[in-house]
């Protein structure tokens, strides 16, 4: 399953929320993030801190593998498996009932309305009654989440449980030193052979559990990531009515865009795919080491590139003049309706945008356009890190309280197959869904009003493209992401779990503020220099030096 929150600048993404995901998996969220939003105190880690994942082994949960059900279309390079039905008999993977009774509040994105809240909601009855345990959902807007999150950090002011993307703690300045003031250190009650008790947390990879780990202690369970998170996707069903084609160059992409605008029928070619033309030119995700140095993805004429390409959609109109404006327009509600025809997003969104929109629109089809560079060359795409998110317990709760949740989240992470994935995906068959002729899940119209992503973001899972309820969905979807997949960019810090410096956090969002500028018209092609040299004294050229130190340390420099 994944997500379906768009990943901004640095982050993954993000969202492979199946129906959920990732990038969005992606967008470059947020206001500015300063410092000063950072809790009081000591913070002895904002220089940054660096770890080789194999330093970590003894901070983590033993691995204990659990597949309910093999694949009909396996992954390869690294891609997720796919299931083209759902199988007839499910797997019991939760002994009894995890919960004692308790009642906790949860934080976490979503990106859709909201539904009614507990006390209104029967599919929330039905799951916590699985659960033996109440879990009140707190959701926030998954688009302006760092937002809430930079807010929540700085207060002191985290609820029982919270989910974070990934991304967004690489937006939080001095995260490292938070976590330890805020969140219950798992390592005690996960590490090595203390998982034991919540198997389906062990069978969660290893290195993705290093991705918790703050300040040299565990603290977040982790979502395992797919090798990419977000690209762009057409409306399928719109390009065989007009017989467009795909593009395989940038050139080809901008006069797609040309022959598909057509303002006076209120219909515009592009939303804002600023993170994915950054991938088109083949810029880097962060960092490029070549020539014996560390060069920022900012400092690349491929960069320069993708921006001047960006800006000159922007300048020809082909992008909707509601995102043109930033007027905080929702691509994904242009996109279903047809005002905008190709956008970027995490993966998750072509299932939400199935579950929301089939039922009242049977032709809607949405697919992703196969991989290309600018120049009709090799690919190359910004690979994840091997978790996308990460959910925490508040500190203080005691040891009761927390062995509680973690048997909840250990529910919550089994994976396609079982009993429990099908209670808290979809809740009471013949309530919240009935199967279809092909054994399917399918929303009632009360699963429409009431059911939600909460249970899937409170814990991870091993991804699986699993939902043949949709059509051509899994199919399409696997065949592209095994071709993609290969051309994952090379990634200098593979395997180094990185803490960044608080400098360059802070210096990061005010830079992307102003390169949003230049794409959107507000500043001059020509002011991208001055903005990447002020991003250089702002903390840029510290960070490289950080950066650099960690190759050294790690003998890759």
């Amino acid at each position: 399953m994944r997500h379906s929150h768009p990943s901004p600048g640095h982050g993954p993404s993000r969202r492979r929320f199946l129906g959920l995901t990732g990038a969005a998996a992606a967008l470059v969220a947020g206001s500015g993030l300063l410092s000063a939003c950072a809790p009081k105190g000591p913070r002895p880690g904002s220089s940054g801190s660096a770890a080789n994942l194999d330093k970590l082994d003894a901070l983590v949960p033993d691995y204990i593998p659990f597949q309910a059900v093999e694949p009909d279309i396996p992954g390869t390079h690294g891609a997720p498996p796919g299931f083209t039905s759902y199988p007839t008999e499910l797997v019991q993977a939760v002994d009894g009932t995890p919960g004692k009774g308790g009642s906790y509040k949860a934080m976490a994105p979503l990106w859709g309305p909201i539904p009614p809240g507990l006390g209104e909601n029967s599919f929330y009855d039905f799951v916590n009654s699985k659960l033996g345990t109440t879990i009140d959902f707190q959701f926030q807007d998954g688009n302006t989440i760092i937002d809430k999150m930079n807010a929540v950090i700085a207060a002191g002011d985290v609820v029982d449980i919270t989910m974070i993307p990934d991304w967004a703690i690489n937006l939080i300045p001095d995260f490292n030193e938070a976590a330890p003031q805020l969140f219950e250190d798992l390592t005690p009650y996960l590490a090595g052979s203390a998982v034991e008790p919540y198997p389906m947390l062990a069978s969660l990879p290893t290195n993705a559990w290093k991705w918790g780990v703050f300040s040299d202690r565990l603290y977040g369970v982790p979502w395992p990531t797919d090798p990419l998170s977000e690209w762009i996707f057409y409306r399928k069903d719109l390009f065989d009515k007009h017989g467009w084609g795909l593009p395989t160059t940038a050139e080809e992409l901008f006069e797609l865009g040309e022959e598909i605008n057509d303002p006076r029928n209120n219909r515009w070619a592009f939303g804002d795919f600023y993170r994915v033309a950054r991938q088109i030119f083949r810029a880097p995700r962060e960092w490029r080491y070549e020539d014996g140095k560390l060069v920022h993805r900012y400092e690349t004429p491929e960069f320069e590139e993708a921006v001047a390409f960006m800006r000159r959609v922007y300048d020809a109109g082909l992008v909707h003049p509601d995102i043109a404006a930033g007027t905080g327009a929702n691509s994904k509600e242009l996109f279903n309706s047809g005002k905008i025809v190709i956008t970027q997003d995490g993966f998750g969104a072509w299932t939400e945008a199935y579950q929301a929109i089939l039922p009242q629109n049977p032709d809607f089809r949405m697919d992703l356009v196969p991989v290309f560079a600018h120049d009709g060359g090799t690919p190359s795409l910004h690979g994840n890190d091997p978790s996308s998110q990460s959910v925490f317990i508040k500190k203080g709760l005691g040891e009761e309280k927390v062995t509680e949740i973690l048997a909840v989240l250990n529910y919550c992470a089994a994976p396609f197959g079982t009993v429990e994935y099908m209670v808290y995906r979809y809740g009471e068959e013949g309530r919240h869904y009935e199967l279809n002729d092909d054994g399917a899940p399918e929303l009632t119209e009360l699963g429409q009003k009431e059911v939600s992503n909460g249970y899937l973001f409170i814990s991870g899972r091993n991804n699986a493209i699993a939902e043949s309820e949709y059509p051509d969905y899994v199919e399409s979807f696997t065949a592209w992401f095994n071709e993609a997949a290969q051309y994952t960019e090379e990634n200098p810090f593979e395997g180094i779990r990185i803490q960044r410096p608080s400098a360059y956090v802070s210096a990061e969002q005010p830079t992307e503020d102003k390169i949003t500028d230049i794409l959107r018209g507000r500043r001059e092609v020509s002011e991208l220099s001055e903005v990447v040299a002020q991003w250089r004294r702002d903390g840029g050229d510290a960070a490289r030096d950080f950066y650099g130190d960690v190759l050294a340390e790690h003998g890759r420099a």
